[in-house]
């Protein structure tokens, strides 16, 4: 039977759904199969419930593992018509079908008396004995710009506390949220003392986010139905304090904060200078100005303001009167759904940082045998880079999503980044993302003491082609090429790049002077194909259009010890329109030889070719084709013939079978160097780098055991 953890908290507001995020990342990285249900939601069913949409986007679950029994109003008319137990009874029948299904259900309590007053104040006593759940108490405070100290949160913890032993419930540990930054020290101390004299599991105190309570730009122009008039490409920048600009230009600048949003009537055009002027120095830099009443400023006014910031404030312009717009801008709340992977990602990564969940994940139940799904291998992705933490440089670092991956990198601690671009404008545009940065080096070309060095280094390695010093220095501004350089000092371990630049910008540095590791004549690709119940590899689908017989076994062995490095056990499929004997043909003999000369270079390894891409992986159609095939009907690497077939048989799987495509990776260098899509998610620049900083492990430990490579 599934182990039942209900969060019940000591006030609403207090992200119950945040904690729950948290509680079953854990859970499962540890091997445990978990699922949310949340017994009463919100009235409209499980399509009106936030909560459910937003667990199952960011653990990438189907609704089969979110589910809601009843909502608000089938609760108050049961109550009021005196069938309360035909509720519990719902309640019971879905807790019940998750349990069968799951080891861990996560489930959210009701806050019976801030959405739903028709409830009777034990709904949650009721619920959590019935299904027979462990209750997490999640204390805090729903408006941390209070200033609630440690003093009032115990205070209303240890009344909850109490009345929940009272009522025979069974307490696994409390955790507090939404805590004030500055006073996390003493919120947290004072929790533990409280939990320590009642004798509960302090599981730890996690901070407000802003990414999670800042609305953005956007959230603002909706809000007030705001015309754009400059800084279109900031919507996402993030607002702190309102500061309604009803005073002189001279008042306004010694009362703006970092990351503001300015409201002034629109005919006050020296406001809306000072904001750009602001902006575009070493003061406190506004994150938006709001021109309220539908007064426009002037073409040049406009344009001067677009002109000192690069068109990077964003200017709005609302037909609200000023007051009007400010109570409709308090009245904003972001929604969790909007920028959903930075928000989970911020999630996970304060979950791990501020608290203990060993206190209550290491009393899992055996979960039987581990079904390898594609979520599950993304976070073994994390887990391995974690092992021997790696430094891995983004010469992008002027990109927004770049910004967001390193945030995300730095909170998991899996990987520590390395930004290149200028120190201040970095930090500056981190606190409008609402990213914490804190730690994160960033490295200029232009000023870091290592760039001579750099130059004549790279004049030697290219002193065959006659490389001037001149031309050498140009190349070492350019920051991709600084950044491979890192690589080839040891400075970082590996690159990743290419959110804005061409995959030959990106690569061809590499190619240049990092070049390939011993025993490899060419680089190529593989992806990591994530099927429901199993991880695939593909191999080349991105580099070489039509590979040799010598390429062929190269991009073989590659492909093996790339899947191994990620804990693969690799089995060779070498494909082809034939399987073993049948078919004949130039096509079908150069995958033959490339078979052989495997076996020859690698006889440690298990590899069959050729093979029909159906008789490597269905062992059925294996017994009939290959029936004493080690490999055939059980392949994890599949090696195609050519890059035509690799990369439409990827994109086909990836579009037909859902699966989750991890790649390009590349491999055959000397040092780890990975090329982004131009349209690569956050999600994608922070997997690339866990897999590169994996890379960087395997390597490190050939070169230490003495290895060679394709041998």
């Amino acid at each position: 039977m599934a182990r039942t953890l209900m969060l019940l908290a000591t006030e609403a507001g207090l992200g119950k759904s945040v904690v729950a995020l948290g509680l079953v990342e854990q859970f499962e990285r540890g091997g445990a199969r978990c699922a949310y249900f949340k017994p009463v939601g919100l009235d409209g069913g499980a399509e009106a419930e936030p909560d459910l949409d937003f667990l199952c986007r960011a653990m990438g679950w189907g609704p089969d593992r979110c589910r809601q029994a009843v909502t608000a109003a089938e609760v108050g008319e049961a109550v009021r018509a005196g069938r309360k137990d035909e509720v519990l009874d719902r309640i019971l029948e879905v807790h019940g079908e998750l349990a069968e299904r799951f080891d861990v259900v996560v489930c959210e309590g009701v806050d019976s008396m801030a959405n739903f007053p028709m409830l009777e104040g034990d709904i949650n006593a009721d619920i959590a004995r019935n299904i027979g759940a462990e209750v997490i108490l999640v204390a805090g405070c729903s408006c941390p710009e209070e200033g609630a100290d440690g003093e009032r949160i115990v205070s209303d913890m240890l009344v909850h506390i109490r009345n929940m032993r009272e009522r025979g419930l069974h307490l696994a540990g409390l955790l507090v949220n939404r805590v004030e930054p500055r006073r996390q020290v003493e919120v947290s101390d004072a929790c533990r003392r409280a939990a320590r004299q009642e004798g509960l599991a302090y599981l730890g105190a996690l901070p407000e986010l802003p990414v999670l309570s800042r609305p953005t730009v956007g959230d603002i122009v909706r809000a007030l139905d705001a015309r754009v008039l400059a800084g279109r490409n900031a919507m996402e920048v993030r607002i702190g304090d309102v500061f309604v600009a009803a005073m002189g230009m001279e008042n306004v600048l010694h009362h703006l904060t970092d990351g503001c949003l300015i409201l002034t009537p629109g005919d006050r055009e020296e406001i809306l200078l000072a904001a750009g002027a602001a902006f575009s120095s070493h003061m406190a830099r506004p994150s938006a100005v709001a021109l309220t009443g539908g007064f426009e400023p002037r073409r040049r006014v406009l344009a001067l303001v677009e002109s000192l910031t690069g068109d990077r404030l964003p200017v709005l312009q609302t037909d609200r009167l000023t007051y009007e717009a400010a109570i409709a801008v308090e009245k904003v709340h972001p929604s969790l759904l909007d920028d959903l992977d930075q928000k989970a990602a911020a999630v996970r990564g304060a979950f791990e940082e501020f608290v203990e969940v060993d206190r209550v994940v290491r009393q899992r139940p055996d979960s039987g045998p581990v079904v390898v799904t594609p979520r599950r291998f993304l976070r073994r992705l994390r887990d391995l880079a974690a092992r021997d933490r790696k430094r891995i440089v983004l010469p992008e670092g002027d990109v927004d999503r770049i910004l967001k991956a390193a945030d995300q990198l730095r909170r998991t601690r899996a990987v520590e980044p390395v930004l290149c671009g200028l120190s201040e404008e970095v930090e500056r545009r981190a606190a409008q993302l609402g990213l914490d940065l804190a730690g994160v080096e960033v490295v200029d070309p232009h000023t870091d003491p290592a760039f001579e060095d750099y130059v004549h280094t790279l004049v030697e390695l290219r002193k065959h082609k006659g490389l001037p010093e001149s031309m050498a220095r140009d190349l070492m501004h350019d920051r991709t090429y600084f950044a491979t350089m890192m690589v080839h000092k040891g400075r970082v371990d590996g690159m990743v790049s290419g959110a804005t630049t061409t995959t030959q910008a990106t690569l061809r540095p590499a190619f240049e002077f990092i070049r390939t590791a011993p025993g490899f004549k060419t680089v190529s690709s593989v992806f990591f194909m994530c099927l429901p119940d199993r991880v695939l590899v593909y191999g080349d689908c991105a580099v070489i259009p039509n590979p040799t017989v010598e390429q062929l076994a190269e991009i073989a062995i590659a492909s093996a010890q790339t899947a191994a490095s990620f804990g693969i056990e690799p089995r060779v499929a070498m494909l082809s329109y034939s399987t073993g004997d049948s078919g004949k043909g130039e096509d079908v003999d150069r995958v033959r030889e490339a078979t052989r000369l495997v076996r020859e270079r690698r006889p440690d390894l298990l590899v069959e070719g050729p093979i029909q891409y159906d008789a490597a992986i269905d062992p059925t159609v294996a017994r009939t084709k290959m029936p004493d095939s080690q490999v055939a009907g059980r392949a994890t690497v599949f090696v195609f013939p050519d890059l035509n077939t690799g990369n439409n048989t990827y994109k086909a799987v990836q579009r037909s079978a859902g699966a989750i495509a991890v790649g390009p990776i590349l491999q055959g260098l000397r040092r780890p160097v990975n090329d982004l899509s131009r349209g690569a998610t956050v999600t994608d620049i922070v997997n690339t780098c866990y897999v590169t900083a994996i890379q960087a492990q395997d390597i490190q430990a050939r070169e230490a055991a003495g290895e060679g490579g394709a041998r």
